[in-house]
């Protein structure tokens, strides 16, 4: 084999200028693979956090019946318990539940305010400020002021407050209807900014404590939807398992739902396939850059035709020509996607520091939570997969133009240069 792999090296180097260019095309589709997958790594990290930390958590459990009727905000299918004993009781015996780590029970509701001739529609968001807290997904956007504690006080997103045209510590009276569908208005203090850059939240949302929410609703120890934490994404479909389980055995199956986070937006499920296309997409990118290899491939065996026949009248097996030949095309592939990832990945990693938010105005009108600026993940687990695309393609497709060679008769070979 080594004898082999003499001959392959000495053959690749004969004609340096042509040897060059197959090299320089792997290795600029290797590089544009690095980057891309760690565009889209990074693109679905970042999307699917803020689903989980602001919309689904790792499980979700809501009412079966809320689920249907979500968009419209329901009041009348709420977590009360599992029988009917209240929130509080059910988040302690939840607590027990093999793998959860945090819980956070949330009441969402609709409400108006008209600080002028302007009718502005918002989203409420009772929270529980200690639970928040220790979780931190919310607090860390917290620009300015702090995170309510109690009573009439409420966190507002940035262009909401600029929206409402009033400062951090002034007054706002928010309009509501209650569970009774009576139509109530209550003063409260803005104590805090968030400021998340996604219009959907920053434009919509504020946040107030779950205990006055419940007060001020009539739906006291009740909430829309608790969202529940494990230790990762990864553990997630564990996670709804233990817990429906322990729904089961409470005999409550049939009034929660219990849903892991990809459960809870489509938008998850299609984004999950887009990133299975993609593993093909960069397959067939490889290939078209494989092009120029087998070009090359086919160039060299035209032209050492005769010396193909002079080694099998010498004796050389068939097989060993598919090998000297294949070898070259390995080698050529191998280290053209060796020098592929070193660009890949210094661009990767620059843009993984500063991040790429050209398309954040995009966003404006989309009703999805999708990060306004995304950070490619730069890793060594990046950087190896795509080499090994870029490898094992590229050794693939040059035993094609190999075989062609392995299958020349030494006469005929030999004849044809004639």
């Amino acid at each position: 084999m080594s004898f082999l792999l003499k001959i392959a090296l000495r053959n690749i180097t004969r004609n340096k200028f042509r040897t060059f260019v197959s090299i320089l095309a792997i290795a600029v589709v290797v590089a544009i693979v690095v980057f891309t997958r760690g565009l889209l790594l990074g693109f679905s990290e970042s999307t699917f956090r803020l689903i989980v930390d602001n919309q689904s958590g790792h499980v979700r459990i809501i009412n079966e019946e809320y689920k249907n009727r979500e968009a419209l905000i329901p009041l009348d299918q709420t977590v009360d318990g599992f029988r009917g004993e209240g929130l509080a009781a059910m988040l302690a015996d939840l607590k027990e539940v093999t793998g959860v780590e945090h819980m956070l029970p949330r009441l969402k509701f609709g409400a108006i305010a008209s600080p002028g001739d302007e009718m502005i529609t918002m989203m409420g968001i009772g929270i529980d400020p200690g639970s928040e807290a220790e979780y931190g997904a919310l607090t860390k956007d917290i620009t300015a002021g702090r995170m309510v504690e109690d009573g009439r006080e409420i966190l507002v997103g940035k262009s909401l407050l600029d929206k409402l045209d009033i400062e951090l510590g002034e007054r706002i009276t928010i309009l509501f209807s209650d569970a009774y569908q009576s139509f109530q208005g209550r003063t409260f203090t803005v104590v805090g900014v968030r400021e998340t850059g996604l219009k959907m939240m920053d434009e919509a949302m504020f946040y107030l404590p779950l205990a006055e929410a419940q007060q001020m609703l009539y739906l006291d120890d009740e909430a829309t939807e608790i969202m529940v934490f494990g230790s990762g994404i990864r553990e997630a479909e564990q996670l709804k398992e233990n817990l429906t389980d322990f729904f089961v055995a409470q005999g409550a199956d049939d009034k929660f739902a219990v849903l892991a986070w990809q459960e809870t937006d489509p938008f998850i499920e299609y984004f999950q396939i887009a990133v299975r296309i993609y593993d093909v997409i960069y397959v067939f990118f490889i290939l078209l850059g494989s092009i120029v290899l087998i070009n090359t491939m086919i160039m060299i065996i035209r032209e050492r035709t005769a010396e193909i026949g002079m080694m099998g009248a010498l004796g050389l097996k068939s097989r060993d020509i598919l090998k000297v030949f294949s070898l070259e095309g390995a080698i050529m592939g191998i280290f053209g996607s060796l020098l592929g990832v070193i660009p890949g990945g210094m661009i990767t990693y620059y843009f993984s520091q500063v991040g790429l938010d050209y398309y954040a105005d995009m966003l404006d009108d989309m009703e999805i939570l999708i990060a306004p600026a995304i950070y490619p993940v730069f890793s060594l687990e990046n950087l190896f997969i795509s080499f090994l695309f870029g490898a094992v393609i590229t050794t693939l497709v040059s035993i094609w133009p190999a075989r062609k060679a392995a299958q020349m008769e030494p006469v005929d070979a030999l004849h044809r240069e004639i």
